[in-house]
């Protein structure tokens, strides 16, 4: 247990200690209690868990006197005691993090063991097990027991070493004589429940120091090689710790630092962190503690400071966001009291008005910070933190990264240069996996990469034959597949075995990742949660992440050798196509399904050999005979399940083996009166109902709690869920358990007393098995099981955090995503409920798994209008949104039709100006939009925007969003003016709004650029697009669709600004980040390779443009299934221009015939579209020798062109050029020359000396040709 501690775990801590005073042994006068706390700097993060522990042990009615006694482990040589310590008839508790030099060198073990002699002493580490490897208490897992009774003293416990196996932290042994254990636990109930089990004649399995005489008095030196760097010591630090730590540790970057900011930053930012993270960074290489300082707890002064660089690093990999709110919670916490912060909020607001502080001495540390984090901000904050710089008259620092806002915390891209250009100036756009930083095996042996395996289970038995098995099967490179002989049984230990064996093997993988894998959706959460611990440069969208995961582990880079657990796969086919191909990992699957024994070496798990049966159920009780144990394996089926369930009980109620079996087979009866279940089946129903009926009497509300898990997926359920309080009056016992902590605790304690239930500690979670989960459901009436279902709805939508588009909430809604799906959540007719199905399908559209979304959103919509009727408000609801769906996926046919339907229902049922009414009328604008007929869309958005605008006025959200639609329509429909004219309005709202950086402002930026250069500013777009582009990159993540987008446009405002090599960079970047993202047939990824191929021809590779070009023609037909549409018009002529060049006229003019015939029958005579076709069929005439024809076409052209764009827009001047060509070979040489030197000095003027376009305007011999470049749909 850490910081945040959950409400009721003190009382249960108390609870863990209750029977040290009925039976050990006291000592006249009763026991007493020693507490030695460690003093060191890094403890004072601890002071309030030290002071709650205390207060426990005071309150505590066994214990006479408790006595507090500071030590100092600062020191190698030696621990200072701040007094004496009373040993004699006391219970001695040491208090450390095991940070101390101390602890280190071993110093701490003489005093341990003279302790230890004539005491019962204990370490309680305040770190989670998982850290200790890296402090100075190092223990081994040893199996300990008294061997006296009324002697409590370590040097009375008999040990052994629990696992001959290599363990996590095995790498400590005892030097010199007499060494005695020990032990060390967590601040937790479970472990102290267990040592003092211990202390009261029990046998224990505890991890233990083993103090000995004859230890070296001084540490070993540290190895060479100086001073490490700031980007090691942050590439270090991302290696090992955890990342809610890493990315506290960026966050803290933005701060200066002392223990009250840096609790203020934890509790806004984080505020689920726990006092073991802060401390993380604290033991850390990233800071060091301030010499000059008063007091480390002093708010109004820096105590501690990062080393030279870290900060630097560390902003760099943060969140831009994150750093503007960390600012303003240093102006609220320290504000007051310091003037050299005071007003950052103010000047966060507008940066130049703001006075730059004075800097003195006092006001320096506190400068600095502010200068550094502006400085990594830039934009508009960069004037000022130069302000800031020559006022400190500090050194500039080359950094030794590049990172960009939106790379997850802790990700260290190697750096190129202080520029993301290259040295031509194009824009750098990479995701190479290359260039991550690799963390490297931590000093325990264990993998750098580890993540979401479960506990170990220390009462592993057996299984020796299959472990070897399997580790052969893992050495010689095949896919391990776990299923058991009996297709379809359950309980026999399969996750169990892959378990033991991962933590068997922990030192042979560099990454060693567990996966839930029953459904897709699961797995690619998992994958996605990979790809930030692998450092990818990508975000935390699952079709983004999920790819690069896949390619980084087949590439080997940054790891070759991993370890991949898909855990309870069902079908081979859903799962097969998230495994790498290829790759010099290993993989290994779980399943029930006898399918997966054709795609991998099967390994059958069956139930126990009879001996292994016997050994699990006397290692859970020595007291029992081999006689008894042999007639309850014969009783259970050696089932392992059911096994472990009957030892659990009988170790906890002492119940005689007869009475047990008595009560097994009144069950067993039961269960066959009632119905016949599997053979396998049979011994878990029984074994559990026994259980489980006393359960029942004993505590009710325990029960109650486990019976609406039973509803729940068979995987962690967050503790979180029942400690809420909205989901009220679902269940008159639940109730009782959910509204009082406590009770709560004692409930959650007994399922875990009898085992009914897996309690992680670590994860604050339980797991129920599930077989388990149908002995329960079974034993419900139809009546109990609707309310206790609808519970288990209720209490999943109490922790909908509301929000699904913000990644923050990503991971709540991945936990909450699976029992929701089990639970059957999405045929509830409560609003609440509704609401949570309608964002977990929003999270996994945000997520990027829009197929997972669409499938949830079918569920609820079909529930919905079985139940509730197609007009009821929240099946149209989600309809309107499976319409969005089915748009997104490319379904466009199927989209129209639904939208058509809902739209049809809304007319019938509600006024004109319902909002929800205009929402479908945009869906089925976009409809027309995709089926080609770009006037009725436009009309349509029109209608729509001046309703919305009627009802709500101009600057309402909605009908800013309505102006959106619009401009995209009279976009398509070649209104270009008008389209500006809205989208600068719009943009102007939107940053009123959110601010002119917000993703929704920087789109209207975007459409207002995309705008502006088809009017012809081609040089201003560019520079806008850059910029846009780049805010999007810091923001969201190189990968994200809106970033990838405003990456395209970035390529075509390059290309027509005439920097042909960084477009085709930039296209084909942005087409195979499409790509992996949604594949091929994805509208996003066509138009990407429409970019391409067009980019592919101006830079010369004409028979890659052909190619590329013909695809996209196809990929157009077979997405928007008509030949007809504008689109796949305008990628035919694209294709056709290159044909033209690679000298295939013939073939280029009739495609050219007939796609101008077309757009002109479709757009009209005067679209931009149509006469960029015009154009072209001109030049394939002019090829063909037919000057007049061409003549003809150009002139009508350029005309129209010329009233449509201007007289110079470099189209229009375009049409000049090759008119004057048309001239020349028609003989009106003077005609010809003066028109010729009147376009080149528009060319000129338009866009410089240096534009291609402006030297092929010189030529005579080059006609201009015209990309076909439709806007987005």
């Amino acid at each position: 247990m850490t910081g945040n501690d959950v409400e009721g775990t003190w009382e249960a801590i108390s609870q863990a200690l209750r029977p040290l005073s009925g039976s050990l042994p006291a000592p006249a006068g009763g026991w007493g209690v020693t507490v030695l706390v460690d003093t060191v700097r890094s403890m004072v993060v601890w002071g309030d868990t030290v002071d709650s522990v205390v207060a426990v042990l005071r309150d505590h009615e066994g214990f006479a006197a408790v006595e507090v006694v500071p030590f100092d482990s600062s020191q190698t040589g030696q621990a200072v005691l701040a007094g004496q310590v009373a040993i004699d008839g006391r219970i001695v508790l040491v208090l450390s993090d095991g940070a101390g030099p101390a602890w280190h060198a071993g110093t701490m073990q003489a005093l341990l063991r003279a302790w230890s002699l004539r005491a019962p002493v204990a370490i309680v580490h305040l770190l989670p097990q998982l850290q200790w490897y890296r402090t100075g208490i190092r223990p081994r897992r040893l199996r300990m027991r008294r061997t006296t009774f009324g002697e409590a003293a370590n040097a009375d416990l008999a040990w052994e070493v629990h696992n001959p196996a290599p363990d996590v932290l095995d790498d400590s042994g005892p030097q010199g004589s007499d060494p005695i254990p020990v032990p060390v636990l967590e601040l937790d109930p479970r472990w102290l429940a267990a040592w003092v089990r211990l202390l009261t004649g029990g046998e224990a399995h505890l991890p233990a120091v083993l103090a000995a005489t004859g230890l070296p008095d001084t540490i070993a030196p540290p190895p060479p090689g100086g001073v490490p760097s700031a980007r090691t010591r942050v590439r270090e630090f991302t290696a090992w710790a955890t990342p809610t730590a890493v990315t506290l540790a960026t966050q803290l970057a933005a701060a200066p630092l002392n223990l009250a900011v840096m609790r203020s930053v934890q509790r806004a930012l984080i505020p689920d962190a726990q006092t073991s993270h802060l401390s993380e960074i604290l033991n850390s290489e990233l800071l060091h503690p301030v010499a000059a300082a008063a007091s480390t707890t002093d708010g109004a002064e820096v105590t501690y400071e990062f080393h030279r660089g870290v900060r630097e690093e560390l902003l760099a990999a943060g969140r831009r966001a994150d750093a503007v709110r960390v600012l303003r919670v240093v102006d609220e916490q320290l504000g007051p009291t310091v003037p050299a912060v005071r007003g950052l909020s103010r000047m966060l607001d507008d940066p130049d008005a703001t006075p730059v502080p004075p800097v003195t001495t006092e006001t320096a540390p506190f400068v600095r910070v502010e200068q550094a984090v502006l400085h990594a901000l830039s934009g508009r904050y960069l004037a000022r933190a130069r302000h800031l710089h020559e006022a400190l008259g500090i050194e500039a620092e080359t950094p030794s990264t590049i990172a960009t806002r939106s790379t997850p915390p802790g990700t260290m891209v190697a750096a190129a240069g202080t520029d993301d250009r290259t040295s031509e100036g194009a824009p750098v756009v990479s995701s190479s996996v290359a260039d991550v930083v690799v963390p490297q095996r931590t000093p325990s042996g264990a993998p750098a990469i580890w993540g979401s395996v479960p506990p170990r289970n220390p009462n592993f038995t057996g299984r020796e034959s299959l472990l070897v098995h399997l580790h052969e099967q893992m050495l010689q490179g095949v896919t391990a597949v776990l299923p058991h002989a009996l297709h379809g049984m359950g309980g026999v230990g399969k996750s169990q075995l892959a378990i033991e064996y991962v933590y068997r093997h922990l030192d042979e993988y560099d990454v060693i990742w567990w996966i839930p894998s029953e459904r897709p959706a699961q797995i690619a959460n998992a994958l996605a949660e990979l790809a930030q611990r692998l450092h990818l440069p990508v975000g935390l969208e699952a079709n983004a992440a999920v790819p690069a995961v896949r390619e980084a582990l087949r590439l080997g880079q940054p790891y070759a050798n991993w370890l991949l657990i898909f855990d309870n796969a069902e079908s081979p086919e859903a799962v097969r196509r998230y495994f790498p191909n290829g790759g010099s990992g290993r993989i290994m699957v779980t399943s029930r399904n006898p399918q997966w024994s054709n795609i991998g070496r099967q390994l059958a798990v069956d139930v126990f050999a009879r001996q292994e049966s016997v050994d699990l159920l006397r290692r859970r009780g020595p007291d029992l005979s081999e006689e008894d144990a042999d007639r309850l394996a014969e009783a259970l089926g050696d089932l392992p399940l059911a096994l472990d369930q009957a030892a659990a009980w009988l170790a906890e109620t002492g119940m005689p083996t007869d009475e047990y079996l008595r009560l097994f087979e009144e069950k067993r009866i039961e269960l066959l009166e009632v119905s016949v279940p599997l053979d396998y089946q049979l011994p878990v129903a029984a074994a559990w109902n026994v259980s489980l009926d006393r359960l029942a009497e004993s505590s009710p509300g325990a029960l109650r709690l486990l019976q609406v898990c039973s509803f729940l997926a068979p995987q962690p359920i967050p503790r979180t869920l029942f400690n809420r309080g909205r989901a009220g009056n679902v269940h008159p016992v639940l109730d009782e358990v959910r509204r009082d902590p406590m009770r709560l605790n004692r409930a959650i304690r007994e399922i875990n007393r009898y085992a009914l239930a897996k309690i992680y500690h670590r994860t604050n979670s339980i797991e129920m098995h599930r077989l388990v989960q149908a002995v329960l459901i079974d034993r419900l009436d139809d009546a109990e099981q609707a309310t206790m279902r609808h519970s288990a709805h209720l209490i999943l939508a109490d922790s909908d955090p509301n929000d699904p588009s913000s990644p923050a909430n990503w991971r709540t809604y991945a936990d909450l995503f699976p029992h929701a799906l089990a639970a059957q959540a999405f045929r509830s007719t409560d609003p609440w409920v509704q609401q949570l199905i309608d964002n977990l399908s929003r999270y996994l559209y945000w997520w990027g798994d829009h197929q997972t979304a669409f499938d949830l959103a079918g569920l609820a919509y079909d529930a919905r209008r079985d139940q509730l009727g197609p007009a009821d408000p929240s099946t149209l609801r989600m309809g309107h949104w499976m319409g969005w769906l089915l748009f997104v996926l490319g379904r466009f046919e199927e989209a129209a039709r639904l939208n058509e339907e809902v739209l049809a229902i809304y007319q019938e049922t509600v006024e004109e100006s319902n909002e929800d009414l205009l929402r479908a009328l945009g869906a089925v604008a976009a409809d027309r939009r995709v089926a080609g007929d770009f006037q009725g869309a436009l009309e349509l958005a029109e209608e729509i925007y001046q309703r919305h605008v009627r009802a709500l006025g101009p600057d309402d959200v909605e009908s800013i969003t309505a102006g959106h639609n619009l401009a995209v329509s009279l976009r398509l429909s070649g209104d270009l003016k008008r389209a500006y004219d809205i989208d600068l309005e719009n943009q102007r709202l939107r940053v009123q709004l959110f601010g002119a950086d917000h993703p929704i402002t920087l789109e209207s930026t975007r459409n207002l650029i995309t705008d502006r250069r088809e009017l012809g500013d081609y040089v201003g777009a560019r520079a806008e697009a850059q910029a846009v582009a780049d805010q999007l990159r810091h923001q969201l993540s190189p990968g994200h669709p809106q970033t990838l987008r405003a990456l395209r446009s970035l390529a075509v405002a390059l290309r027509t600004a005439g920097d042909h090599q960084a477009a085709r960079q930039i296209s084909g970047e942005v087409r195979d980040s499409f790509l992996r993202r949604y594949g091929e047939n994805h509208p996003d990824t066509v138009a990407a390779s429409l970019n391409l191929s067009t980019d592919l021809r101006e830079t010369g590779d004409l028979d890659g443009a052909a190619e590329l070009g013909e695809q996209v023609y196809a990929s157009y037909r077979r997405l928007l299934r008509n030949d007809r549409h504008p689109h796949t018009i305008a990628a035919r002529l694209n294709w056709a221009v290159t044909e033209r060049l690679r000298g295939r006229v013939a073939q280029a003019r009739q495609m050219d015939e007939e796609g101008f015939a077309q757009l002109r029958e479709q757009l009209g005579d005067d679209h931009p579209l149509t006469l960029a076709a015009a154009l072209n069929l001109a030049s394939d005439l002019y090829a063909e020798g037919h000057y007049a024809q061409a003549y003809e076409r150009d002139v009508d052209a350029t005309e129209r062109l010329r009233r449509v764009l201007g007289a110079e827009h470099p189209t229009t001047l375009a049409g000049y050029g090759n008119l004057a060509m048309d001239l020349l070979k028609l003989g009106r040489e003077q005609e010809s020359a003066e028109l010729h030197t009147a376009t080149v000095a528009q060319f000129r003027r338009a866009l410089g000396d240096d534009h291609p376009a402006t030297a092929a305007a010189v030529d005579l011999n080059r006609r201009a040709n015209c990309d076909m470049d439709p806007p987005p749909l």
